[in-house]
């Protein structure tokens, strides 16, 4: 027997000095989570356990849906389609009085102009007054007249004893009637065309098509009166300027006459032709005498030079007289070879020869003189008309002077009456278009307005349907945002970051046949998921754990969360897997083992701390469980933070741990009670027994109780969560079978 470990105090806190070394068993690190991301599992489980938040936000919101629905009054909507073009059907046309705009579309200032009369304020007050709309736009906000008795109820002023009197309300001031008017009706172009529809809500079928065919029309007429504000100002405008223009024709005459007069100018027009003209024959006839000078010259020049010129040659006596001086000549230089030059014949030839040589040479005199005559005859006519048209010209500067005043007058003149000309065109024409094209109009109704049949508002399943997408969504909100704000434990996985520690095993809740004896299930009912839950766990720990882990201390946050069914099972299950287990009642306030498992309590632990009885004497064994030993609480009254900070029990732990393979100690809740501070120093092991329901409403005190443990000892292995929803579930089909098969065997042998 090894000697009794020695208690030595550390302040208030006992320690075991000499104790076996301890061993605390971790399932290792939690895995990293990025705690700012949801996985599709943790949206799935928060909408789970927010299930009624969305359902009653939801139903709210239907609610709310159905009051507005029944506390809207029925709307109608009728609508009509109008053409808008720049220009109405001509009955006569002209060419336009106005300047063309920008082309046509939506952006054009034109239709963008016409598109805002439609909503004009003017146009408004017409409509407003031709069909008495001012009540009903004015009560168009209130609840149908069958529900304003239920909705009076709920009147703040009604309650508080505020009603005003009617006076008081016909004081108050009132919404501008033109404002409730352009929230009924909607003017809506259509895009690439020259269309506009009209839409107006109102609160009877028939209204609202009265109220959209008044629309049109006045608009129609709005437009015809502005054309003819225009033409009138037009008229007179074009009126006031024939006048004008008049009076400037007038004015303009007058002084051309007065300075023609008393310059002895008359048709200075026809005059400017006649001076032009002989001028251009003067010029002309000047170049053909310059032209034929000059050829003159050219054949005089040539004749001096050369003797010769192609009027010369030209000319048939010349040419005559050649020949025949050629052909005596020739006639001469045959005879000269017979006969001598003093022969008569040759003597009458060369006197023939001689006289065609000289007359040859009169005759080119004579042409000679001839073209001397032409050309002096050429340059005097040259000259002459030179001179004429330098006198000429002298003339007609002259003249010009004379006339610029004059056509800066005559032109005036001829301005004016060309302005006031086109003036009273433009007056006649205008005065026939605007009589002709009076009551016409740019505007053409494609799409009559018609009573609508089926009702606007309110639509009650779009309500309905509105109000359930809205409701789940805002439920939805909701939901996260209270489990957002939410900070108590709702899951194993939230106790095992909340805590620090992990969760070793889930315990599911047990079923009929392991409620007859849940501190027995291994033993009573061993293929119920219960006990096998139970043994599971007991198997993780032994395989998990190291030889020196031997003392294992089960305690909870707070009681009746099954410490002591969870302490029953453990020992059961470590007993059937043979091995020796001890059990021992720690919880000397309100003991519960020997209930659990069916024995008696006379003597225990209180009376072995209290120097009662030894050992040997409280140590029970239980027949219907070989290996399983128990040490009941015992009926010593006593302290029992005194009891369990004694030697004895210090010397027990380590008795017990060398003469069993297994302890198993069962104490009090550790929530505030510091026996089980004392009990947790002792073991090497501390299992957290939690039930599921008070893990999500005791979070705080399952933290403080988990604090407090660690301080003494770092020995807290983790969590067993009972009655766990989420416990693993084992095959129900293959337990039955197996069942089905032990109970046909125990026929089979009886």
């Amino acid at each position: 027997m090894s000697r009794v470990p020695v208690v030595q105090q550390n302040g208030a806190v006992p320690q075991v000095g000499g104790a076996p070394h301890v061993s605390v068993m971790h399932a290792g690190p939690a895995p990293s989570v990025d705690e700012g991301q949801l996985s599709l599992r943790d949206i799935f489980s928060i909408l789970g356990r927010r299930k009624w938040t969305i359902l009653f936000t939801t139903l709210f919101t239907i609610l709310f849906a159905l009051l507005f629905t029944f506390s809207t009054k029925p709307s109608y909507v009728a609508h009509a389609t109008i053409q808008i073009e720049k220009e109405a059907p001509t009955v006569v046309s002209f060419s336009p009085t106005t300047t063309q705009g920008a082309p046509d579309s939506l952006q054009d200032p034109f239709f963008r102009t016409r598109y805002e009369m439609l909503k004009s304020r003017a146009l408004a007050e017409t409509v407003v007054d031709q069909e008495n709309l001012e009540t009903s736009l004015r009560t168009a906000g209130e609840p149908p007249e069958a529900m304003k008795g239920f909705f009076s109820l709920f009147s703040v002023s009604k309650w508080l004893g505020s009603d005003k009197s009617a006076a008081e309300v016909d004081a108050q001031p009132q919404a501008d009637i033109t404002e409730l008017f352009g929230k009924n009706l909607q003017i809506q172009a259509i895009d690439a065309t020259h269309l506009v529809n009209i839409f107006y809500e109102a609160s009877s079928p028939n209204e609202a098509q009265r109220t959209v065919s008044a629309v049109i029309s006045n608009f129609i007429q709005m437009q015809i009166d502005t054309k003819s504000e225009t033409g009138e100002y037009a008229k007179e405008f074009l009126s006031r300027e024939l006048e004008k223009a008049r009076g400037n024709l007038q004015n303009a005459e007058k002084k051309l006459v007065t300075y023609s007069n008393k310059n002895g100018i008359l048709a200075i027009d026809s005059n400017q032709t006649r001076h032009v003209r002989k001028l251009n024959d003067l010029s002309a006839a000047l170049v053909q005498a310059e032209i034929r000078r000059t050829a003159a010259e050219s054949h005089f020049r040539e004749m001096q030079n050369t003797g010769s010129v192609s009027t010369v040659l030209n000319n048939p006596v010349i040419t005559n007289l050649k020949g025949r001086l050629v052909q005596l000549e020739g006639e001469y230089q045959e005879k000269l070879k017979l006969f001598k030059p003093g022969y008569p014949d040759m003597q009458r030839l060369n006197q023939q020869i001689i006289q065609l040589r000289q007359n040859l040479t009169r005759e080119l005199s004579t042409i000679k003189g001839s073209l001397e005559s032409d050309f002096e005859s050429a340059r005097r006519q040259e000259d002459k008309l030179r001179a004429e048209l330098k006198s000429f010209n002298r003339e007609l500067y002259s003249l010009q002077g004379k006339g610029l005043d004059y056509n800066t007058l005559k032109r005036e003149v001829d301005s004016s009456g060309a302005l006031y000309n086109g003036l009273l065109q433009r007056v006649e024409e205008f005065g026939i278009s605007s009589a002709a094209n009076a009551n016409t109009s740019s505007i053409s109704i494609i799409d009559p307005p018609r009573e609508p049949v089926k009702k606007y508002r309110p639509n009650p399943k779009l309500n309905v349907l509105v109000g359930t997408l809205a409701g789940v969504l805002l439920g939805i909100g909701l939901a996260f945002l209270r489990d957002s704000l939410d900070q108590s434990i709702k899951s194993p996985d939230d106790l095992q970051k909340f805590t620090g520690l992990p969760v070793l095993g889930s315990i599911p809740k047990p079923d009929g046949k392991a409620k007859k004896n849940l501190a027995l299930a291994c033993k009573t009912a061993p293929d119920t998921q219960f006990a096998q839950a139970y043994r599971i766990f007991a198997a993780n720990m032994k395989l998990q754990g190291h030889e020196a882990d031997q003392v294992l201390l089960v305690t909870s946050t707070m009681g009746e969360e099954g410490k002591s069914t969870t302490a029953c099972n453990l020992a059961c299950a470590y007993a059937q897997m043979g091995m020796r287990v001890l059990l021992i009642d720690g919880d000397l306030r309100l003991p519960s083992i020997h209930h659990k498992i069916g024995i008696q309590n006379t003597t225990g632990l209180s009376d072995y701390l209290g120097n009662e009885t030894d050992l040997v004497g409280i140590t029970q064994t239980i027949k219907a469980i070989p290996n399983l030993f128990v040490i009941t609480a015992g009926n010593f009254k006593a302290d029992p933070m005194q009891l369990l900070s004694s030697e004895k029990m210090a010397y027990l732990i380590a008795q017990a741990s060398q003469r069993f393979d297994f302890v198993i100690m069962d104490s009090a809740p550790a929530s505030g009670l510091a026996e089980t501070l004392v009990l947790s120093s002792l073991a090497t092991k501390t299992l957290m027994v939690t039930n599921e329901k008070n893990m999500k409403n005791h979070s705080d005190r399952v933290k403080r109780t988990v604090d407090s443990l660690t301080r003494i000892k770092q020995n807290v292995s983790g969590f067993l969560v009972v009655n766990a929803k989420t416990a693993a579930q084992q095959d129900h089909k293959y337990l039955q079978r197996s069942r089905q098969r032990n109970n046909n065997r125990l026929l089979g042998r009886s």
